[in-house]
């Protein structure tokens, strides 16, 4: 079984504008409103694809009621430990449709305190079961300094799961001590982890090649346009995006993952998975919100995907 934490989701409010211009009245085109966190897109997403997950996390207040809402009509299956006397965070989102530039602007979110975050573990412990997938993904600026991901794999270390982490900084840098199963950072994670700034393709395949020491199965950093290069089975592939009208680029990434993920729980080869999570990525970014993409549309485009051994 599939399961994905968000720890800190969120309510993503969608304003679209012709062009954001600084210190002048700006006027809307229109609005939209959208479930978000990372866990939750990819859980969302996994549905669209037909497989399901079980979505574990933190939700507050009216905006938390409002989240869990959005989850249930997506026939997502939560299991959330819900508070009162804070407020799940709201994200809002820039979209300027003349140019596609997307600019996200997201508040900290609540944290939870000891007994909260006690119940999570203890819903989490008696919910996954022993070989199944778990992703961590997403802000976890609400925590702290606390390395949380690396200390929630820590406490459920006896279920041995299949690990998917999507971090930064020191989460990602505590997590991968936990040697999960695949991690996906981008270009400025790759540099974080490596010590250096890779700048042509060369040099980010010679940077992702000096992290087999730490014994993770599968590294996929994404190349934004430039697609993904994928280290696997002691194998570099590289998959070339496909040519799409972009509208809305944020949670490209969530939808990749989820690709991954939904063609590992199949049984997909390498080079299957890689393609399929590529397309369910060229099509979310035709999508205007910030979750969610057209699936016969994921199907033909996986057609022009272009996934190579290098």
């Amino acid at each position: 079984m599939i399961n994905t934490l968000t720890l800190n989701p969120a309510i993503d409010h969608i304003f679209y504008l012709d062009r954001l211009e600084r210190n002048v009245t700006n006027r809307l085109r229109s609005t939209a409103v959208s479930v978000g966190g990372k866990g939750t897109h990819v859980s969302v997403n996994l549905k669209l694809m037909g497989s399901d997950s079980r979505a574990f996390g933190f939700t507050f207040g009216r905006n938390g009621e409002k989240i869990l809402e959005m989850l249930k009509e997506a026939e997502v299956s939560s299991r959330f430990v819900h508070g009162e006397g804070q407020e799940s965070r709201d994200n809002y989102l820039l979209v300027e449709e003349k140019t596609r530039d997307c600019t996200l602007i997201t508040q900290t979110g609540p944290m939870p305190d000891e007994e909260q975050l006690s119940t999570l573990i203890d819903v989490m412990a008696r919910e996954i079961q022993p070989g199944d997938d778990l992703l961590l993904s997403g802000d976890v600026s609400n925590f702290g300094g606390r390395d949380i991901y690396a200390w929630i794999l820590e406490r459920l270390s006896d279920k041995k799961l299949r690990v998917f982490l999507d971090a930064s900084g020191e989460t990602l840098r505590a997590g991968i001590t936990r040697k999960p199963f695949l991690i996906k950072p981008n270009l400025d994670e790759l540099a974080a982890l490596t010590g250096s700034v890779p700048g042509s393709f060369k040099e980010v395949a010679k940077a992702i090649g000096g992290l087999d020491a730490l014994g993770i199965e599968v590294i996929a950093v994404s190349l934004g346009g430039s697609g993904s290069l994928v280290r696997a089975e002691g194998r570099l592939y590289h998959a070339a995006a496909p040519n799409v009208a972009v509208y809305n680029t944020v949670g490209c990434g969530d939808c990749y993952m989820a690709g991954l993920i939904h063609a590992f729980d199949r049984g997909f080869s390498m080079e299957e998975a890689i393609c399929c999570a590529t397309a369910v990525s060229a099509a979310k970014a035709e999508n205007p919100l910030s979750v969610g993409f057209e699936l016969e549309r994921a199907r033909e485009l996986m057609e022009s995907v272009s996934v190579e051994l290098i």
